[in-house]
């Protein structure tokens, strides 16, 4: 049976979701956001190692994140006319 998250959680995951809004380095990502005791994992991908960097920076000043686990993959660049 799937264990439901905690208010505690819900309400992290909702403040974390409304942080990486409200920076104007993140806001137009989309990053999915778990947590389970203070326990972070952030699920997407963004086009620059600078965007995923200030993704995580945003998340670490959160005195409520224990820990983090990054899965935000950075886009490869395609080469115009590669085939």
């Amino acid at each position: 049976m799937l264990e439901m998250p905690s208010i505690y959680d819900i309400a992290l995951c909702q403040l974390i979701r409304d942080r990486l809004q409200q920076d104007k380095r993140t806001a137009g990502m989309t990053v999915d956001v778990t947590s389970c005791d203070g326990s972070v994992c952030l699920v997407g991908r963004v086009d620059t190692e600078a965007e995923k960097e200030a993704a995580l920076f945003v998340v670490q000043g959160l005195t409520s994140v224990r820990c983090i686990l990054d899965q935000i993959a950075v886009r490869q660049p395609t080469i115009a006319g590669a085939i």
